[in-house]
């Protein structure tokens, strides 16, 4: 990984935009979608969000469009910000970056907004021809738009409705596959199209056709297909992209590479440190910056790692090193970048909580007012804001947050992503009642392993269309049980994943509950936890945490 960004705000709804690149004021810039209803830009070479325009309440699902290097097309189908129609087909004009000094990106106001039309789209893109955009809307009609005006040139109605599938454009003709399953074969012209073909494909078509060497692609629900004829075809030409020319400024800013790094006790990983320019350029690809822990200020919780850096940019884990994390400036002259470690410990290891302290409380405005808390260990990846620590009844235990309904499923990560063959036991409880009650378990070599509330089960799943097995098991809510699971893993690539349940206070039963052979299993996989509290309504609850190599 070279950079993460966060260009947006708290996303509602899921994103399906593809990003588009382009090149603004001498920076690679990437333009997008987001789940929280933005238009972004982000510098491509280091991640620095330039600007977002607010589009929609919901997800922004349909690809942009990059017209003349200096406006996005693009087109939603939530309700807008400031009227009360649903779905807008709108041109932004870009030309926003961040104030020096400041942080975030800009937010564009209406401003900058340059034409929109009333056309409602969910997740089917628009094309992008010359100066014409080609989008099919949601009531199944082909519409034609001048992207300079924005004026609406033609429209052909093709079908009832339409959603997902998005029109190619090849060879002077477009091709557009329909959720029914009719794929259209269509000529452009000024005042509309000439309907080539249609063909009846087996299943309907949700994603968009492609083109290459003179044949056509379409994936249906049912079947993929080519169009096109046995001669050969010389190798087409692509287009390319028209590079403006570039200025290189000084070092202002390290890029390290990669940014986090993950080690066990005792290892080491060796970094890459590049000078860049304002722009994110790179003008020094050897840089040897001096190292030193560092607590951002914004950091909530104040945790340096247990490592240190050695000569060539090379980061060493302390042989005797705790679970931590935390972040290390690496400086060179006025110039400096941030590198994040993780220290997670080999097998065996065990957590109890109890070394916790409880610091922390929840304000008036918090669902939860007034309790009191610790976060989750640091490195445990996911289980920050989804988990914390409290003290009950004379213990410390890790209790499910229920304050926020984008966390009411919890798939968080306590270990090593390669370890392998190991068994892992938890104690786990959960609340609910007759009607409801929630999920918990744990995930072991990238399988989940859990008690199913509402059914009454222990279930091994692992992408429940690879693998979903299940048996009955009674189990009651704020009752305390114990989670044993282990993976084993053979010469051939197969293994078999177990597991079983008791209620605490009781005996470990000599056999099994479950076991599920797997004829190609997953090989390596980080110890987990899962939690699942359907409309975040219900707790669930885990201690003792215990992972150790099969025997």
């Amino acid at each position: 990984m070279v950079w993460s960004s966060t260009p947006g705000t708290p996303p509602k709804d899921s994103s399906f935009s593809s990003p588009v690149l382009g090149y603004y004021n001498n920076k690679r810039v990437l333009y997008a979608g987001t789940g929280c209803g933005n238009l972004v830009a982000v510098n491509v070479r280091t991640g620095d969000p330039l600007w977002r325009y607010h589009f929609s309440y919901g997800g922004v699902n349909s690809s942009l469009l990059l017209h003349d290097n200096n406006k996005i097309i693009a087109i939603h189908g939530k309700e807008n910000l400031d009227s009360s129609e649903v779905g807008r087909m709108a041109a932004v004009k870009i030309g926003a970056e961040p104030v020096k000094g400041e942080s975030g990106p800009v937010v564009l106001t209406k401003e900058q907004e340059l034409w929109r039309l009333p056309h409602v789209m969910f997740t089917s893109s628009p094309v992008l021809v010359e100066d014409k955009v080609y989008q099919v809307t949601h009531t199944g009609e082909l519409i034609c738009v001048d992207a300079n005006s924005g004026k609406e040139l033609w429209h052909h109605k093709l079908e009832n409705g339409q959603l997902h599938a998005s029109p190619l454009y090849a060879d002077g003709k477009l091709y557009v596959p329909m959720g029914n399953g009719n794929f259209y074969i269509l000529r452009l012209k000024n005042d509309g199209v000439d309907v080539l073909d249609k063909v009846k494909l087996a299943g309907g078509c949700l994603g968009a056709p492609t083109v290459w060497n003179g044949k056509i692609y379409v994936h249906s629900m049912e079947k993929l297909y080519c169009f096109g004829n046995t001669e050969k075809r010389a190798k087409p030409v692509m287009a390319k992209t028209i590079k403006p020319k570039i200025s290189k400024g000084e070092v202002v800013r390290l890029q390290v590479v990669p940014p986090d790094v993950l080690l066990a006790p005792g290892d080491n990983a060796r970094v890459r440190v590049t000078g860049l320019d304002k722009d994110g350029w790179v003008v020094d690809r050897r840089v040897r910056p001096d190292w030193d822990a560092f607590i951002p200020p914004t950091a909530k919780v104040k945790s340096k790692a247990d490592a240190s850096f050695t000569r060539g940019n090379r980061i060493r884990a302390d042989k005797e090193g705790s679970t931590s994390a935390g972040a290390f400036k690496g400086t060179d002259g006025d110039a400096s970048g941030i590198l994040r470690a993780r220290i997670l410990p080999g097998l065996p290891f065990q957590e109890d909580f109890e070394s916790f302290t409880i610091n922390e409380t929840y304000p008036s405005s918090h669902r939860e007012a007034g309790v009191n808390y610790a976060y989750p260990p640091l490195p445990w990846i996911g289980a920050r804001f989804k988990w914390d620590i409290r003290d009950m009844d004379s213990n410390k235990v890790l209790v499910k947050t229920l304050d926020n309904v984008l966390f009411q499923r919890a798939t968080s990560f306590i270990g090593h992503p390669d370890s392998s063959n190991y068994t892992l036991e938890v104690d786990v409880m959960t609340d609910g009642n007759r009607r409801m009650k929630s999920n918990v378990g744990v995930i072991n070599q990238r399988y989940v392993i859990a008690l199913i509330g509402n059914w009454q089960e222990l279930e091994i799943s692992s992408n429940h269309d690879r693998i979903k097995v299940s048996v009955p098991f009674k189990w009651s809510t704020k009752k305390w049980y114990r989670i044993k699971s282990r993976v084993d893993i053979d010469g051939d690539g197969s293994g078999v994943v177990r597991a079983k349940a008791w209620p605490r206070d009781e005996a470990e039963p000599e056999k099994w509950t479950l076991e599920v052979p797997h004829k190609i299993a997953h090989p390596k996989g980080a110890p987990g936890l899962y939690g699942f509290s359907p409309q975040t309504r219900y707790s669930v609850y885990v201690d003792n945490v215990s992972v150790y190599p099969n025997e």
